[in-house]
């Protein structure tokens, strides 16, 4: 009778175990499969920040295995959107921006070709003038005649830069290549055009030569030439402590330099980054009129011809630019 008893306790036991061990895995499955969710929901949420994070704000949070985690789907696709809304009105504006910037680059081109016909003609008039075209002129006349040249020279130039500012900006730079063209020609051609510019400021325009003989180069012509006339012309208007205007070409092994040096007031440490920037003009520290186009296109142009320029400046003893520019490959 004791051996049933203990027997049937055992079984009883036994069985109880088993009941309970039972319910232990069921509850382990359950738990099993709720971090099995969570854990896919958490893959589908780094997914969407994921996404958002490139760019993509597309991708929307799926819902979550418990209300908490519905919330945090909820919110982060609210800020999405919230987000993508923005985006449509910032996108709005900027398109509003180039429409309104369209119709006043437009008018600025249209005005300055408007100035520049009468200043041609103006400056066509003076010239008349001082060949004695119209009567014998006093030297005070012609002294006074050479400077409005002056001014009509920089107007003239301010205005030419407008115009290269807006055709350059609207259409880009498509480079014409003009292959084994001769640098001393081109650099003499331009000193030749300068050189009347010049003797209007009684400035003189030296050339030193370190080429090597018949050294041809592989570029845009146009272009080239309009960096090189600007960066005289600049050395021409602010290089008032020199009667000289000093031009190098020279070559090594794998490019050319074209150095323009002046012998004005120079440009200062803090001023050194801002030469190149669009509207920067230190014109207003030699009272002249200035824009701040003219460094600007051409840093442009010779990084457009693969080309770089380079400033060397201290103050009160002037400034030089390099252009560097690829040698031509043969």
């Amino acid at each position: 009778m004791y051996k049933i008893t203990i027997l049937l306790f055992t079984t009883a036991l036994i069985s109880i175990l088993a009941i309970l061990f039972t319910l232990l895995l069921l509850r382990y499955a359950k738990l099993i499969s709720k971090h099995n969710e969570l854990l896919k929901y958490l893959k589908s949420l780094l997914n969407t920040v994921s996404s958002a994070r490139w760019g993509n704000l597309q991708i929307k949070a799926r819902k979550g295995p418990s209300i908490l985690t519905e919330e945090i789907s909820k919110g982060l696709n609210s800020l999405l959107e919230s987000i993508l809304d923005r985006d449509k009105m910032i996108q709005e504006y900027i398109e509003k921006e180039k429409e309104n910037n369209n119709i006043k680059e437009d008018f600025i081109a249209m005005l300055t070709h408007d100035l520049k016909v009468p200043i041609i003609a103006q400056d066509n008039t003076l010239d008349l003038l001082l060949n004695n075209k119209f009567g014998q002129l006093s030297d005070e006349q012609k002294n006074a005649i050479r400077n409005i040249k002056i001014s009509n020279s920089d107007l003239r130039h301010l205005v030419e830069s407008l115009l290269d500012s807006h055709k350059f900006e609207k259409k880009g730079f498509v480079p014409k290549i003009q292959e084994n063209a001769d640098l001393r020609e081109f650099i003499d051609d331009i000193i030749s055009q300068a050189n009347s510019i010049a003797s209007l400021h009684n400035k003189i325009i030296r050339l030193y030569d370190h080429l090597e003989p018949d050294y041809k180069i592989n570029t845009d012509i146009f272009l080239l030439r309009r960096v090189i006339q600007n960066l005289i012309l600049n050395a021409i208007s602010y290089g008032m402590n020199s009667d000289y205007i000093d031009i190098t070409i020279e070559n090594n092994d794998t490019h050319y330099i074209i150095r323009v040096r002046d012998y004005g007031l120079g440009i200062s440490k803090e001023n050194m980054d801002k030469i190149f920037n669009k509207y920067y003009s230190a014109a207003e520290l030699y009272s002249k009129a200035g824009m701040g186009l003219g460094l600007y296109l051409s840093n442009k142009i010779i990084n457009t011809l693969g080309g770089s320029i380079q400033v060397a400046s201290e103050e009160n003893k002037g400034a030089e630019f390099s252009v560097i520019m690829p040698q031509a490959k043969h």
